[in-house]
């Protein structure tokens, strides 16, 4: 697990062999160990990110695309500001582009639902789990595509209400009221199955 300096280290690792175009040599070796360090750590979460945005996408070669444009863009990042949040704007545009071409509703994939307890839970309780992780899934599935995308940029990527406005290119009160109403929907959804 990277924490907040060494990711920046990293970052600028990779940002001064760009601006030395350095391929090769100690600073291209350099630059490629920090990418494959930053690739290791944020490709599962762009992943399942991609998995909960879109339903019934396997998500792989689409985080794969967009670690690789995060790679190509990385001159363009203000290492003053955290990585994460930006890294997920280019996910999310990514996703948005492609949910909008798509206009997917099917099941959301596993990947990345809630985990189950680390103590070892009965068979029953681990189906109690997975039903109930399987109707959350539609829930969110059935949201409208930016209740959807709100909701999953606000707490499965973890971005300001800023950062969400501005990927989805509205206001930050529309933000607010987006996420309002998805979870509304989905309070609403579940508690009519009788979930808590």
């Amino acid at each position: 697990m990277l924490h907040d300096q060494e990711i920046t280290d990293l970052v600028r690792t990779c940002q001064e062999a760009d601006k030395q175009g350095a391929d090769v040599g100690p600073a291209g070796q350099a630059a490629q160990d920090a990418w494959a360090a930053l690739y290791r750590h944020f490709h599962p979460q762009v992943l399942a990110f991609c998995r909960r945005t879109l339903p019934g996408d396997s998500g792989e070669d689409l985080a794969a695309e967009i670690m690789m444009k995060t790679r190509f863009r990385l001159d363009s990042f203000d290492s003053s500001r955290p990585f994460g949040p930006w890294l997920f704007r280019i996910a999310a545009n990514r996703c948005w582009d492609e949910a909008r071409k798509n206009r997917r509703s099917e099941p959301l994939d596993d990947e990345g639902a809630a985990q189950l307890p680390a103590d070892s839970p009965s068979p029953l309780e681990r189906l109690i789990t997975e039903e109930r992780r399987e109707r959350v899934r539609e829930a969110l599935s059935g949201l409208p595509l930016r209740q959807r995308f709100a909701l999953t940029l606000r707490y499965g990527a973890g971005l300001s209400y800023q950062e969400i406005a501005d990927t989805l290119g509205v206001t930050r009160t529309n933000v607010g009221v987006l996420l309002l109403r998805g979870r509304r929907r989905m309070r609403d959804r579940l508690a009519s199955e009788g979930i808590d």
